[in-house]
């Protein structure tokens, strides 16, 4: 609906005086009517008067004076109401300007505080950031329960503005410092996929995509010695900068264990115990290690609570192999790890990824699961590795959609050239 024009529309000033004004209306309006009625009132009661005495002149012979004398009088009492007539105008008008005088002066208290106050508040910004008390708002009602409420909402919100800074400032430098954590994790994970393939009869790509700035995720190859390759792949239970340092540690500890000549199950057996003995946060690793002599294609492989790895035969489609896992590292200390052989043949090919190819959710919930990561594999079995690990990604982001990514992504394709 909109918004009525009438008498009384306007500023709080219009609306103080036009309600005066009218009061004043109505009690003139009251006052001249009584006046004029009570004159009537008064000069019929004279003509009652006089007619009542006129037989009375009569009988005294004075009945040429009766007329004169009503006229006298009522032209006397006409005199006299109209000097008071006029008093009462002049009062009125003395009572008018009295009055509006005094609206004047209340309004001025009511409406230039506000006005003040609009002033101020509209002036509010980057320079003049605080609302101040000042003596024109010191009224002594509600004009200055208002300032006084500005005053403090005022200092709240600058204090918010300054802890917002200090916030945002802290945040900014937090995000920078996980930036650089991101790249120091990134730079421990080796990339260099074509010079450690160079002149050997295998080829092999990696891949990680953190859920947040760093991840838990690793994957790792390296020779162990001149005829024996090991594969590594991992995921640290939690998110952030505290699942990375883990990752580090479990990483390091996986690989300077296999290169000192320890088995798979013996390399985990011992850094599973390191582990453990500092482990306060009851993090846990699973992980999937191997590692193959290229001379022959044989392997040993052991499990960690880790996902069920991928293997296509040379001609053939790619196949889930699924066997008994052992615990994951970190769960218990002293835990024995069981060894599983293998082999491989000329144009065999390895997949092996973390939860979070498998758990990857699109917007209605659904898990991107085994089930779609072979269909993926099997849409074009013979990719060179590096072309099965970008199909992969372009599958998931495709499935993912607008969905929040939340674990990390990581995955190792390898194949065996004989």
């Amino acid at each position: 609906m909109g918004r009525t024009n009438n008498f009384f529309s306007g500023g709080i000033r219009r609306k103080i005086f036009s309600m005066l004004l009218i009061t004043i209306i109505l009690i003139i309006a009251a006052y001249t009517a009584v006046y004029l009625f009570q004159s009537a009132r008064v000069e019929q009661l004279v003509s009652d008067i006089y007619e009542e005495q006129e037989q009375v002149y009569i009988d005294n012979g004075l009945e040429d004076q009766v007329a004169g004398i009503e006229d006298r009088t009522v032209s006397a009492f006409h005199r006299e109401m109209f000097h008071a007539r006029n008093i009462l105008i002049l009062s009125v008008a003395a009572i008018v300007a009295a009055g509006m005088a005094f609206a004047a002066s209340i309004t001025n208290r009511i409406i230039d505080p506000l006005n003040t106050i609009t002033r101020r508040v509209a002036s509010l910004g980057v320079r003049n950031r605080q609302f101040q008390m000042e003596d024109i708002y010191k009224t002594g009602d509600e004009i200055e329960v208002l300032a006084e409420s500005f005053a403090k909402l005022s200092a709240r919100t600058v204090l918010y503005i300054e802890q917002i800074k200090h916030v945002t400032s802290e945040k900014e430098r937090i995000g920078a410092e996980l930036d650089m954590a991101k790249r120091i994790q990134a730079s421990q994970l080796p990339q260099d996929f074509d010079d450690f393939c160079g002149g050997k009869n295998f080829s092999l790509h990696a891949y990680m995509r953190p859920a947040r700035e760093v991840g838990g995720d690793f994957y790792d190859f390296f020779m162990i010695d001149d005829d024996h390759v090991g594969l590594v792949m991992a995921d640290v239970s939690g998110k952030g900068v505290p699942a990375a340092l883990l990752m580090m540690i479990s990483r390091v500890l996986i690989k300077t264990h296999l290169q000192s000549g320890k088995t798979p199950a013996e390399a985990l057996f011992s850094a599973n115990n390191q582990i453990c003995a500092k482990n306060e946060s009851d993090f846990f690793v699973t992980a999937w290690v191997a590692s193959i002599e290229l001379s022959t294609g044989k392997g040993v492989a052991v499990n960690a609570g880790h996902e069920h790895p991928v293997l296509r035969r040379a001609g053939g489609q790619y196949e889930l192999v699924k066997y008994r896992h052992s615990l994951p590292l970190g769960t218990m200390e002293g835990t024995p790890f069981k060894e599983r052989e293998f082999e491989l043949h000329p144009g065999d090919s390895l997949f092996v990824y973390t939860d979070g190819v498998a758990e990857a959710t699109d917007p209605r919930g659904e898990l991107f699961g085994t089930d779609r990561i072979l269909e993926t594999l099997n849409a074009d079995p013979d990719e060179e590795t590096h072309a099965v690990l970008a199909t992969m990604m372009e599958k998931i982001d495709s499935f993912a959609a607008e969905a929040e990514q939340f674990d990390d992504i990581t995955m190792l394709s390898f194949r065996y050239l004989g």
